[in-house]
C-alpha cells in the first residue's frame, strides 16, 4: 500500500473509532478496529506496530484500559500527521496517458489492502477485473460489483472465479450508476477518473480518496442502488 492509500485508511479509522468505555475482549467491533489499526500502523512503521500490539494487551484490564487506549490513539494520530507532512493535502494519484501499469499497480495494491469487504461501482466493469485486480484480494474478503452492462461476461467470469478461488463475489446491474467508486471495508472511499478497463490508456485519470463525511453520503446512496439492483 502506498502512502496516499495508507493515509486515507488511517483517517477513516480515526473517524470511526469505537467507544472503548464499552470494550470487552470478545467485542467484534473493537477487535475488528484494533486489528486493522495494528496492520496499517505496521505498514507505516514496523516498530510502531509493535507498540500498538503492546498497548492492545493493556485493554484487557480495567486499570490499563485508559492507558492502552490513549497509547493506540496517540500512535494512530502520529502516523496520520507524519503522512500528511510527506504528502500534499488531499493528495491524489494522477496517471498520464499511457501510464496503464502505474494505474494497475496502484489499484491492485489498494484492493489487496482490504480486510473485510470491497464494493466496486463502475458502469463498464468487465471480466478483466478478476484476473487483473481481484486475484490479489485475500480469500476472506467479500467482493461486490455494481455495473450497468455486460451481464453475460460478468456472470461467466464470476462462476469460474468462485469455483477456482472459493472467494465470495456477487455482482448486480443498475442503470442508476454513472460514477466509478470503490469502497474498502465500509470505511474508505475512492473515486476513479475513468472506467477501470480503460483507465490511463489514452487519457489521463486519477485515483483519489474522499473525506469521511463525503464517503458516508456516497455509501448511503450506493447502498440504496445496490439493494434495488438486478442480481446477475
Amino acid at each position: 500500500m502506498d502512502q496516499a492509500a495508507l493515509l486515507a485508511e488511517l483517517r477513516a479509522l480515526a473517524d470511526r473509532m469505537p467507544d472503548f468505555k464499552t470494550f470487552t475482549p470478545t467485542s467484534h467491533t473493537h477487535q475488528q478496529w484494533l486489528g486493522k489499526v495494528q496492520a496499517l500502523i505496521e505498514h507505516w512503521k514496523a516498530v510502531e506496530g509493535l507498540s500498538v500490539r503492546t498497548q492492545i494487551t493493556l485493554l484487557g484490564t480495567t486499570f490499563g484500559r485508559d492507558m492502552g487506549t490513549a497509547g493506540i490513539v496517540g500512535i494512530l494520530h502520529h502516523a496520520i500527521a507524519d503522512l500528511e507532512l510527506q504528502l500534499p493535502a488531499g493528495a491524489d494519484r494522477a496517471f498520464g496517458p499511457g501510464a496503464v501499469y502505474d494505474f494497475f499497480k496502484a489499484l491492485r495494491d489498494l484492493l489487496a489492502s482490504a480486510k473485510q469487504s470491497i464494493l466496486i461501482i463502475d458502469p463498464y466493469l468487465d471480466e478483466e477485473v478478476f484476473d487483473t485486480y481481484l486475484a490479489a484480494v485475500e480469500p476472506e474478503v467479500t467482493v461486490r460489483l455494481l455495473a450497468r452492462k455486460n451481464a453475460a461476461g460478468l456472470k461467466a467470469a464470476i462462476e469460474k472465479f468462485i469455483t477456482q478461488t472459493k472467494k465470495g463475489v456477487e455482482a448486480r446491474l443498475s442503470d442508476a450508476i454513472h460514477d466509478r467508486v470503490i469502497f474498502l471495508d465500509d470505511q474508505s472511499c475512492w473515486v476513479v477518473g475513468q472506467s477501470i478497463k480503460n483507465a490511463a490508456k489514452t487519457k489521463p485519470t486519477y485515483l483519489a480518496p474522499l473525506d469521511t463525511s463525503t464517503a458516508e453520503l456516497k455509501r448511503a446512496e450506493y447502498d440504496k442502488i445496490w439493494n434495488s439492483a438486478k442480481p446477475i
